[in-house]
Parts: structure tokens; C-alpha cells; sequence
């Protein structure tokens, strides 16, 4: 019973007692008081309804976005493309209404990023005939999940990849996907809400080379490493089954895993996409958090995935891409905890019978990325491509060079007016040019590892506090991609 109840029961037995007994004005004052107790605790009932049918309606979005996505993305990279144009809107509530023409403006909000929709009939890009093949149907497409309804939106535009400095005509071809929900007493006026992606072409940058890959016809074999949350001193992936802290991936794989200061094992990259088990269904949003002692303060269960730091503006030389990440003296500049800033991946060591491996200098890092908290700002990160040489107190890391810049490592930035994905996991594309530090080819030699590490830029991430990356999971399988004509060991 509430306050308000019990003072009423109170009144009622106070009155009993007295000989006059209660008037008719004392009862309608408690039935008046009554009356509005029970409307007070029905509005309130009502209110959780909504707020319940509401949250059902956000995981039913993201569910779909994430599949239709999927979707698309699995898709031959021909047929990624519209059947149709999409016809503008004048309802500036329907994502429609970003539609001009033959283009699409990208940027849901801020300035106008018009790109060329990429539709059967148009103009080829990549080449120098007419698109063909299309079969991304742009909608609106009914959907219903439960008692969620809704209308989905498809759109794929040609998008030039700007963070490549030496390829400045290569192209990507960038999805949208946007849901609308049907409005409901019980869900309210809801904003649509979207997903975007790039689909690169497998075959764009390839060359032809001088020895043969497994492809045949002198093509480069692409060789793919996925990101994993097990830590290099472990020959094979392993589940992973509840949130952890941050791994200290600053050491040698002899290590083992270590959290906290002590440097440990990189985590590993292999061969094999993540499998499908009941914790990670497709489609299914990430359940564990890599790094829960980088936590924001508000919101810090909101989350998941490895979270990386920003580095301290006081500290000499600790902006982030300038750390020389094989020097522990350079990355303790970063902070008092430098694995909170930059993370380490080591694939498997070349088998000892196994001829050296030269890599082509061409290649690509696909990362599923998000701000944190769902904030807004930019980002930027750096990567490092690095060779690993010896074990124990011997490692040698010797840095692959960004062919355009000459740097030791590679950089992808998003700014205004598109800023750093947020809200949902976006995956993001960095080409990789590169060489040897001393010239020549990249090469792996019998019992070496091929590196892989990322780091938060402050300069280019400012005002956010840090970016968030999702790896080891069949629907944000964050991976490296390197091109060779060698022969490729089975591991």
C-alpha cells in the first residue's frame, strides 16, 4: 500500500470510532483520493509498457539492420547493386528524402555528402562499361519481427577511398541500410535509424606478379588473418566466455596472457573465421566486453569489444601514430598504461619447413569500429605491419613501411561531416601499400610471425576519449588481408 493509502485506512478507523461516524463528504474525499492513487499507479504501469515495447523495437532495429547488411555483404561484389533508383521523398522523415537524382547524400545530418547511387544502367566506375547485375532491390521492403513492424531501405553509392594516398582512383562501393518503424500507441514517433558499410572490389589493386599463386594465371592469392581474442601463446583459437580486463598484448607470445601491467602475449590472428556457436548466433550483437577496466564513467556496461584510449596531451611524443611500438621506452609514453593504447596481433609462426614467404606490398585491414558510448566525434587510428623475428628476450619487430608516405605505419581518419561511426558497429577499410623498411618485398621466413597493430590517434580522435574495435565473432570478424604469389602454409 502506499502513503497516501494507508492515511486514508488511518481516517477510516479514526472515524469508526467516533460517535457521529463518517460523513458523506469524508467518504467522497477518500474515494476521491483513492481514485487518483490508482490512475497515478496505472500511469505508471503504462509508462514501463511503453518503455518495454520501445526497448523490444531498438533490438528488433539493430537485429535488422545488422542481417540485411549481412545480406548484401554476402552477396558477389557484381551484384551489389541497386535494381532501381530509389524515388525521392518530400517527408523528411523518410530516409527518401536524402535521395537527389541519381545521388545520395550519405550524411544523415551537417553538411551535404552526395555520392553517385550505383544502379543497373549506370555508369561503371571500375570500368569502362554500364553496371549489370544489380540485385540489391532498394525498397521500401515490409518486415515484421513479433508485434514490430516496419519498412526497410536500401541504398549503395560509389565512394572514392580517400585514405589511400597513393590510389586516389580507387573506389569502394559504400551500402546504407535504413529501417522506419510503423508507429504504434504503445512505441510512439520513433526516428528511422541506419547502418553503413564499404564492400571493397577482392580484385581491385591486384597485380599480376612473377610467380604463381594458388589462384592460378599469375593472380595474387589473398591471404587472410582474422582477429582473435586468444592470446598468441595458444596454438588455437579459444571461446571466449565471459567479459575480462584489457590483455597486455606488449610482449612475446612466450608470455602468455597477462592483464595489468606486466607485458604479455599478443592476441592471435588466424587462418579461419570465427565459427558459429549458440554465444555468437549470426547476426547476434556482441555479448562480452574485452577491456571492462576501460570503462567511460557514464553508461560503462554500454560497451563491448576491445576500447582504446586516447593518449595524454602532457606526455612528450605520445600522440599516438609517432610511438615507436618497438621501443617499450617510446611506448611508455603513451601513459602509465601503455597497453591501454595500443593493441598487438601475432599470426602462427611460419612452419620451420616451409619455404620463405614474399608478400606482394599490397593489402587491406577491415575493422569493425564504433565510437564510445555512442558519442559523436571524429577518429583516427594508426597500424602497424610488422614481420617478427626470434622468441624470448631475441623478438626483433621489423616495421613494414606505408608506400606513400614512407611511414612505418598506415592511417585512417573520418571527420566532419562524417565523423567517427557511432551508435552500432560500422566496418572500416584501410588500404595497405607497403614495402620494407630496408627496400624490397616484405618477406616471412621460416618460424616468423606477420604483426598487426592499432592504436588511437589524440590529434585526429579529440573531443572523444577513445574508439572501441569488435573482432572474434561471425558478424564483426575484424581481419587483415595480404597479397602474395607464394605458397601458403596450411595453418
Amino acid at each position: 500500500m502506499t502513503a497516501l493509502s494507508h492515511r486514508v485506512s488511518r481516517e477510516l478507523r479514526h472515524a469508526g470510532g467516533r460517535e457521529e461516524g463518517i460523513t458523506i463528504v469524508e467518504v467522497m474525499i477518500a474515494a476521491v483520493i483513492l481514485v487518483v492513487s490508482g490512475i497515478a499507479v496505472l500511469g505508471l504501469l503504462d509508462s514501463a509498457t511503453r518503455n518495454n515495447f520501445r526497448a523490444e523495437q531498438s533490438q528488433v532495429v539493430n537485429d535488422q539492420l545488422q542481417q540485411q547488411m549481412e545480406k548484401i555483404k554476402q552477396l558477389p561484389y557484381n551484384q551489389v547493386a541497386l535494381t532501381s533508383t530509389p524515388t525521392h521523398s518530400t517527408v523528411s522523415t523518410n530516409p527518401n528524402a536524402r535521395v537527389a537524382g541519381s545521388t545520395f547524400n550519405i550524411a544523415r545530418s551537417g553538411s551535404s555528402n552526395y555520392e553517385d547511387l550505383l544502379v543497373n544502367g549506370g555508369a561503371d566506375k571500375e570500368g569502362s562499361s554500364t553496371i549489370s547485375g544489380g540485385t540489391v532491390a532498394p525498397g521500401p521492403t515490409s518486415f515484421q519481427s513479433g508485434d514490430v513492424t516496419g519498412q526497410v531501405y536500401r541504398y549503395v553509392t560509389w565512394e572514392q577511398d580517400l585514405s589511400c594516398g597513393n590510389c586516389a582512383d580507387e573506389w569502394h562501393k559504400h551500402v546504407v541500410v535504413a529501417i522506419t518503424l510503423d508507429q504504434t500507441a504503445a512505441g510512439g514517433a520513433r526516428v528511422y535509424q541506419e547502418l553503413q558499410g564499404n564492400i571493397s572490389n577482392p580484385n581491385a589493386g591486384l597485380g599480376s606478379g612473377n610467380g604463381t599463386g594458388s589462384g592460378g594465371n599469375n593472380d595474387p592469392t589473398p591471404w587472410t588473418f582474422w582477429l582473435t581474442d586468444t592470446p598468441c601463446s595458444s596454438s588455437d583459437r579459444q571461446d571466449i566466455t565471459a567479459d575480462h580486463l584489457s590483455h597486455n598484448t606488449l610482449g612475446d607470445c612466450s608470455d602468455g596472457l597477462k592483464t595489468g601491467a606486466t607485458a604479455g602475449a599478443p592476441d592471435l590472428m588466424v587462418t579461419q573465421a570465427a565459427p558459429i556457436n549458440p554465444d555468437f548466433p549470426p547476426n547476434a550483437q556482441p555479448v562480452y566486453d574485452y577491456a571492462t577496466d576501460v570503462e567511460p564513467s557514464q553508461n560503462p556496461d554500454q560497451d563491448k569489444g576491445l576500447q582504446e584510449k586516447i593518449p595524454a596531451n602532457t606526455i612528450s611524443g605520445g600522440q599516438g601514430c609517432l610511438t615507436d611500438i618497438t621501443s617499450s621506452t617510446s611506448l611508455q609514453t603513451l601513459g602509465s598504461t601503455p597497453y591501454f593504447y595500443l593493441h598487438k596481433w601475432l599470426s602462427r609462426p611460419i612452419p620451420s619447413d616451409f619455404s620463405t614467404i614474399v608478400l606482394d606490398g599490397s593489402g587491406e585491414l577491415d575493422l569493425w569500429t564504433q565510437t564510445i558510448n555512442g558519442a559523436v566525434y571524429p577518429g583516427k587510428i594508426c597500424i602497424w605491419l610488422f614481420t617478427r623475428t626470434g622468441s624470448g628476450g631475441t623478438v626483433t619487430d621489423t616495421l613494414a613501411l606505408d608506400k606513400a608516405t614512407g611511414n612505418p605505419y598506415f592511417v585512417y581518419s573520418q571527420s566532419s561531416p562524417q565523423n567517427w561511426p557511432s551508435g552500432g558497429w560500422v566496418e572500416v577499410h584501410l588500404p595497405l601499400s607497403f614495402g620494407a623498411t630496408s627496400g624490397g618485398s616484405v618477406q616471412l621466413p621460416a618460424g616468423s610471425r606477420l604483426g598487426i597493430a592499432v592504436a588511437v590517434e589524440r590529434q585526429g580522435t579529440l573531443p572523444g576519449d577513445g574508439l572501441q574495435f569488435m573482432y572474434d565473432h561471425p558478424s564483426f570478424d575484424s581481419r587483415v588481408e595480404v597479397d602474395t604469389h607464394s605458397l601458403l602454409p596450411n595453418f
